[in-house]
């Protein structure tokens, strides 16, 4: 990738014992080296809802999305 393109933008999705804020380490780094981070925070309700709202993020991303699943144990 050369420095004229633009990086991908990554989505992360929480898993059931965490929110958002457990990627609060990994966002400033990524953003640092050019990349459009943002954290699904999901409501937990259910798995469609919270596929829906990782979903509505990706419109509001500019750059290609790579979506990546968060994974906490």
């Amino acid at each position: 990738m050369n420095s004229k393109q633009a990086k991908p933008s990554i989505v992360f999705a929480h898993g059931l014992w965490a929110d958002g804020s457990c990627f609060s380490k990994l966002i400033p780094t990524l953003q640092a080296e050019g990349h459009e981070v943002v954290a699904a925070q999901n409501s937990l309700d259910t798995l469609k809802g919270d596929a829906l709202a990782v979903v509505a993020l990706c419109p509001k991303i500019c750059s290609p999305s790579s979506r990546t699943n968060g994974r906490t144990t």
